[in-house]
């Protein structure tokens, strides 16, 4: 999701320093906006998934910005997670950092080893700015309830968004730690902001390594903060029952009406 992965830090090599996003490999700052341009949209009584550019609605909605993990925007997971969050009455936004010219894969799924574009981190949080500031801006989305939710590489993104427009961020198959990089280590959103982090106590990208853990030991004085474990070592949570239920009760408990 190669020598300089061995730490298999699934977002970026341990050493690494968020750097300006695109300084290499052709990947150029301003091309974030394709991103937004690629991106796919669930939106609710709407069968087929559609761009930001297609949404053509008469009122506001609340919003769910979904962060795919390093592989890109997957059917079988990440889909499923928008229809899900569609069918909830919440239009779901996935941008697409695939999308940006020079971008790379930076983690090796088969191996579970990662480092292998380490700009991708810096350029996660260019991508999830972006996407806040177009959706707070749009004429279909209510700017009192914007969420986050980021799964994997997009859930190390989710645990370093530090905006307070924020209604409530949920983490997805990420442990908020990293004993090698305090730039990975943590969450960062505002102490008032609701967290959920949906994790298996021993996903096999991090156990024994320097990612093991757990978000809800980076919880702190958060009051509403909830860790959601699963047995075992897999890495999708999409297809357990108790995350989608502890995602459809986040998202409605925290609703602004």
């Amino acid at each position: 999701m190669a020598a300089v992965a061995t730490a298999a830090l699934l977002f970026t090599i341990a050493s690494c320093k968020l750097q300006p996003a695109g300084l290499e490999g052709g990947a150029t700052a301003s091309s974030v906006a394709m991103t937004w341009e690629h991106a796919t949209v669930y939106l609710p009584d709407s069968f087929f998934p559609t761009t930001p550019g297609g949404i053509q609605l008469d009122r506001r909605l609340p919003v769910v910005i979904y962060l795919h993990g390093c592989t890109g925007i997957t059917y079988t997971h990440d889909a499923a997670w928008g229809r899900f969050i569609k069918s909830l009455g919440f239009i779901a936004v996935m941008p697409d950092s695939m999308a940006r010219p020079g971008r790379r894969s930076n983690c090796d799924p088969v191996y579970k080893t990662t480092g292998l574009f380490p700009q991708a981190a810096a350029m996660r949080d260019e991508e999830i700015s972006y996407a806040l500031q177009r959706i707070v801006n749009a004429s279909w989305a209510d700017p009192r309830n914007v969420f986050l939710m980021g799964h994997s590489e997009g859930g190390a993104a989710a645990a370093r968004a530090a905006s307070r427009d924020f209604r409530g961020i949920i983490i997805s198959s990420w442990t908020c730690t990293n004993r090698r990089s305090a730039n990975f280590d943590g969450i960062s959103a505002p102490l008032e902001t609701p967290v959920l982090a949906l994790a298996w106590d021993h996903d096999a990208w991090y156990a024994g390594k320097a990612t093991e853990g757990v978000c809800a030991d980076k919880f702190g004085s958060r009051k509403d903060a909830r860790q959601v474990l699963f047995k075992g070592a897999e890495h999708a949570t999409y297809q357990e029952r108790e995350a989608r239920d502890a995602v459809e009760h986040f998202l409605r408990d925290h609703l602004v009406h």
